[in-house]
């Protein structure tokens, strides 16, 4: 069982309780029983943007120009409340789009993993589907609506379009960074700036709606809840990049598994924007069966695309003779073990395992045979290695295991043994085929080794376990392995 045993940083609690007291204002000022929380909201803003310029400053130092850019859009955000008590409408609106501007450039300044051109337009293509459900929900409540009233001219389409452009490139940007994955950032303060850009999208879009139905004064207190949680969010993210320490940020680009569902999102909205319009129409023919039919069509598409994504994932990262894992997740799941239980005060267990006589099995009985005796081998890994493990085919006739989370390193012993125990002859088609393996294992105390050392050690401590003959043996990484001493097998 982890234990936390890292204080609440006080920036937390101070967003904490700030959020929760204007929140609570917010909320009353929609029943009435608070006249005057817009001033209140509008202080607590500047004291949200005055956390996060700190942090981000702070972060900047370490995080690159994105963090500097981050840092800019709090400044506005400082700024911005004094104008608005002051009165100056328009001031505020612009200072607003400038604050949505900054917080774009920074979203732009962050470095992008190094990917294949196929990739990159398939997240262009993902990211613009999201652009195009935004831009549907933004006219249908806001500008779409403003311009009808006003009229189709410059005068008026300017004005009505700064917030949705401005927000609709801030959307795509978000959506491009959390479907790709950035470098040199804390994942979980990613994960905070991309949900405060889209919860202060939300915002606007209430601010657009409230604009268009000219309740821009009364309902005002669902607009400064959306920013609230916005600035809150943002803040917060600059907070977590800051005390995140740099040994744990991964330096490995890290894609956030909920944003897949985002072009999904933005095509349900979309269809659920034309059947509500259709049916506030009250027109069934020609536009309601019509969407009703899109809207069917664009599900069983969808759903054929995630079980074909499904496929291609598994694909990704399973080998596809034996079953097991492939180098991508041991990889990924031994960084991911050796930082955790560096914070929780684990031991991390890496084996690498080679068949023995392998290599006369191919060229005597034919690779469909040596084929046969993998598959065989894979079966006794699921079968030793527990539940919380990750067997591995790496290739060929190599295999691993990773094993996180060790109270002891003898927990790592007693899998290796029950791997060799397990080992027997195999029956391949109809000739009794001896099954034998040299086992190498290392262990890093908490904090101790890095994913490259702990395989290098479990690859020295195979190879002497394989200098020990063809049976199965297994062996413990020693120090004097790394000078050809002797080998301590068992």
């Amino acid at each position: 069982m982890s234990i936390w045993k890292r204080p609440v940083p006080a920036a937390y609690l101070c967003l904490g309780l700030l959020y929760a007291v204007v929140l609570t204002l917010s909320v009353g000022a929609l029943f009435g029983t608070h006249i005057h929380y817009d001033r209140v909201a509008e202080i607590a803003r500047s004291g949200f943007g005055l956390i996060g310029l700190v942090a981000a400053i702070r972060a900047a130092r370490g995080g690159g120009r994105a963090w500097r850019a981050v840092a800019l859009s709090f400044l506005v955000l400082v700024v911005s409340p004094a104008l608005a008590l002051a009165g100056t409408t328009m001031v505020d609106d612009v200072t607003h789009v400038a604050f949505v501007v900054a917080l774009l450039l920074a979203l732009q300044l962050f470095p992008l993993p190094a990917t294949s051109r196929r990739e990159r337009w398939k997240t262009v293509l993902d990211a613009s589907v999201v652009l195009v459900g935004g831009f549907m929900l933004l006219w249908y409540f806001s500008f779409g609506r403003y311009i009808e009233q006003h009229g189709f001219s410059g005068s008026v389409i300017v004005p009505a379009a700064v917030y949705p452009i401005a927000d609709l490139a801030l959307l795509f940007s978000v959506a491009r960074v959390l479907l790709r994955g950035t470098l040199g950032s804390a994942p979980r303060a990613l994960r905070m700036l991309g949900a405060g850009a889209l919860v202060l999208f939300a915002g606007d879009a209430v601010h657009g709606y409230l604009r268009s139905h000219e309740q821009i004064g009364t309902n005002s207190p669902w607009l400064f809840i959306c920013w609230l949680t916005a600035d809150a969010l943002l803040a917060a993210a600059a907070v977590e990049q800051c005390r995140t320490d740099r040994a744990e940020r991964r330096e490995s680009p890290r894609r956030f598994r909920a944003a897949r569902y985002m072009p999904f999102a933005a095509v349900a909205v979309a269809h659920g924007l034309m059947l509500t319009a259709a049916v506030r129409e009250g027109s069934l023919w020609p536009w309601g069966g019509l969407a009703l039919g899109g809207t069917v069509i664009s599900v069983v598409v969808l759903a054929r695309q995630t079980l074909v994504q499904q496929e291609s994932d598994e694909r990704a990262v399973t080998d596809g003779l034996t079953g097991l894992a492939n180098r991508v997740p041991f990889r990924a799941t031994s960084h991911r073990a050796l930082e955790r239980d560096a914070r929780t005060g684990k031991h991390s267990a890496v084996m690498v395992i080679d068949l023995n006589g392998f290599k006369g099995i191919n060229d005597t009985l034919g690779h469909k045979s040596g084929d046969l005796v993998l598959v065989e081998f894979a079966k006794v890994l699921e079968e030793c290695v527990p539940d919380w493990g990750l067997p591995c085919r790496l290739g060929g006739d190599e295999f691993s295991v990773v094993l996180p989370g060790l109270d002891f390193p003898e927990q790592a012993y007693d899998v290796a043994g029950r791997i060799a125990s397990a080992l027997a002859p195999v029956v391949i088609d109809g000739k009794l085929i001896p099954l034998a393996a040299s086992i190498g294992i290392a262990v890093s105390a908490p904090g101790e080794l890095t994913h490259d050392v702990i395989v290098h050690r479990a690859d020295l401590a195979m190879y002497r376990a394989k200098a020990q003959g063809p049976q199965t043996r297994w062996a413990v990484w020693q120090e004097s392995f790394e000078m050809d001493g002797a080998p301590t097998a068992a």
